[in-house]
């Protein structure tokens, strides 16, 4: 066949192995397990659905008719990178994005689910069977704008259900798809630009002549945190926590009081890596994974983000432009990590204090926690209070850095 050996040779025998198995098992039940006197066909067909510079979709339909109560409809499908001759995977359309692969998912059960409903067939559970495994070969169809999913009859559904096609049109999740690979696949159209709302300024707690500062704690949450919110509430002090999303779950009760105290809780990754060392994906996955955490523990979802180590690039921020979110640095380093001194934090605190300052601690050391009543009594005799950084800044431009 032609089109075996074109792909045997261009595409890593992907196609020409799935012809040959299906071919291989008709032939085995023609001559070993079914007898009819009437002869039994088999059909196989081809279609490309898409095709530019960068990569090919291809659907073989192979269709048996064994003179049964259904005949079998196969379909096998693929997106090949062209110079690799790889097949692209729905991860690889999502660059790894946890997030971006799950809505994708979601949105390819609630178009058959309504496949369905217009066929006036009886509804199915589609979570154990449309999953991410089950959709991770696709094809673009639609000059571009449409990813598809054929099923063929009696395979992922019941026979009854006949053939049927997932289609999810790519501008309904184009949001999930801002990345190179995408772009270089389909029609991947941008989301229209959020509109920066100015920053006012930052409004001045009561008597302070707007002499206000705010503390920020990373790393957390850690063994040390419910005690620091205590000392918090005592003082009447406002902080930012900017959470590892990896620790959440744990002290998901620990979050829910940081938020009913009115503090203000951000976004530090989900396992604390250099950010701008890694692929666009994973730096997805790390702030969409800490957003989520954090989102169920909380029914709140992060404006801001620090990034770990203070290691920021252009790529990092499209990623927070993406999200609403902002990047937020700091103006005074207590370098807490490195001298576990409660009275040396406390004196670099205070020495750097100044209206408007960003502090930066870590809520995951005693000697940090043990230094906040000290850095709160001494400015609030300077006549400082002390506000989230949402307090301090205002609205925040999505993509921005601060300061």
């Amino acid at each position: 066949m032609r089109l075996i050996a074109l792909l045997r040779s261009k595409y890593k025998d992907s196609v020409a192995q799935a012809i040959d198995r299906a071919d291989s098992d008709f032939r085995y039940a023609a001559t070993n397990i079914l007898t009819f006197d009437q002869p039994l066909t088999e059909t196989i067909s081809y279609q490309v659905t898409h095709n530019n510079s960068v990569a090919l979709s291809i659907i073989v339909n192979i269709k048996q008719d064994m003179h049964g109560a259904h005949p079998v409809s196969l379909a096998h499908f693929w997106t090949f990178d062209k110079k690799s001759g790889e097949v692209i995977s729905l991860n690889d359309l999502t660059e790894q994005s946890e997030k971006a692969t799950g809505e994708i998912v979601a949105a390819a059960r609630n178009n058959l689910k309504e496949t369905i409903k217009q066929r006036q067939q009886p509804e199915l559970d589609l979570n154990e069977t449309i999953t991410q495994e089950t959709l991770s070969n696709f094809i673009i169809t639609d000059g571009g704008n449409s990813i598809d999913w054929p099923i063929g009859q009696a395979s992922l559904l019941p026979s009854a259900y006949g053939e049927m096609t997932i289609k999810v049109p790519i501008a309904a999740v184009a949001k999930y798809l801002q990345n190179p690979t995408a772009r270089k696949l389909a029609n991947i159209p941008k989301p229209p630009e959020p509109k920066p709302k100015p920053a006012p300024a930052a409004p001045p707690a009561a008597n302070s002549g707007g002499k206000v500062i705010a503390l920020t704690f990373d790393d957390g949450p850690g063994p040390y945190t419910a005690q620091l919110l205590d000392i918090l509430d005592q003082h009447g002090a406002k902080a930012t926590f900017f959470l590892i999303g990896s620790k959440v779950s744990a002290q998901a009760d620990v979050l829910r009081r940081m938020h009913s105290r009115g503090h203000q809780l951000g976004n530090h990754s989900w396992s604390h890596p250099e950010l701008p060392k890694l692929p666009v994906g994973q730096i997805a996955g790390e702030i969409d994974r800490t957003n989520d955490a954090i989102k169920q523990a909380t029914s709140v979802t992060p404006t801001v983000m620090r990034p770990p180590y203070g290691a920021v690039n252009s790529a990092v921020l499209e990623q927070l432009r993406l999200r609403g979110m902002s990047s937020i640095l700091w103006s005074v380093d207590t370098r807490d990590w490195a001298d576990r001194n409660s009275d040396i934090v406390c004196s670099r605190a205070v020495a750097g204090a100044h209206p408007g300052a960003i502090i930066l601690m870590h809520d995951i050391h005693q000697t940090s926690v043990n230094a906040v009543p000290c850095i709160l009594s001494t400015l609030k005799q300077q006549g400082y209070s002390f506000v989230t950084v949402q307090g301090l800044l205002g609205n925040m431009a999505a993509g921005a850095g601060y300061p």
